[in-house]
């Protein structure tokens, strides 16, 4: 699934709040695109872990422990029985990930700002196609089978493959585009989304350097 700005993509309503446009809905894992528009909202996380990425508008999420901001930029996951209460101020829009397959419970990881967050020392992609690609990347969570985390990486050509796991990601900066090798190709730019699921073979194409928020669904075990 491959939506080119997350931002224009158009959703279907699911209620009186809400609307959505599902990449993936089979029981145990749900992929897409979610909005709601300004309430108060007491629905706990049942038997799931989320990881989100928020692309517009804002919201106070109120938890017995803590109080979070949420804003455009920010990249956060709940564990599984999490209770909050969210206050949204102006609709908003994410990308979610929602995982239903067993699961230890944790804590939740919440990163105000994915444009900025420093990703450290660069290095040398391990196969190079042309160029010299120099990535970085920082998982904020990474529990039961879900990594969350902002990767980038500088111009240059680079082959890619999913062993055992999917990748939902949204562009933030940056321009590549990325062919996979049954032929099909996308331009990334940002507030672009794909993913790309197990199985999936391909090669980077970087032009301007890119970041991304992303969500890897291990497949395995």
């Amino acid at each position: 699934m491959y939506v080119a700005d997350i931002l224009t993509a158009q959703l279907a309503s699911t209620g009186p709040h809400t609307a959505d446009l599902p990449f993936v809905d089979d029981g145990q894992l749900s992929i897409g695109i979610w909005e709601c528009t300004p309430g108060v909202f007491d629905e706990p996380t049942t038997d799931y872990d989320e990881s989100m990425y928020m692309v517009s508008g804002r919201v106070t999420v109120d938890a017995p422990d803590r109080s979070l901001d949420i804003a455009p930029g920010t990249l956060w996951a709940t564990p599984r029985r999490w209770p909050g209460v969210w206050t949204v101020h102006q609709t908003v829009r994410k990308l979610y990930v929602i995982d239903q397959r067993d699961g230890a419970p944790s804590t939740p990881q919440h990163l105000p700002n994915a444009f900025t967050l420093d990703l450290g020392t660069p290095v040398p992609r391990p196969v190079v196609i042309a160029g010299d690609p120099q990535e970085r990347s920082v998982d904020i969570w990474s529990h039961n089978r879900l990594h969350v985390g902002v990767w980038d990486c500088t111009p240059g050509e680079f082959p890619f493959r999913r062993d055992g796991y999917d990748e939902v990601f949204c562009v933030l900066a940056g321009h590549a585009t990325l062919h996979f090798d049954d032929g099909r190709s996308f331009e990334m730019r940002p507030g672009a989304v794909i993913l790309t699921p197990a199985g999936t073979t391909g090669r980077w194409v970087v032009h301007e350097t890119v970041r991304k928020a992303y969500t890897i669904i291990d497949d395995r075990g």
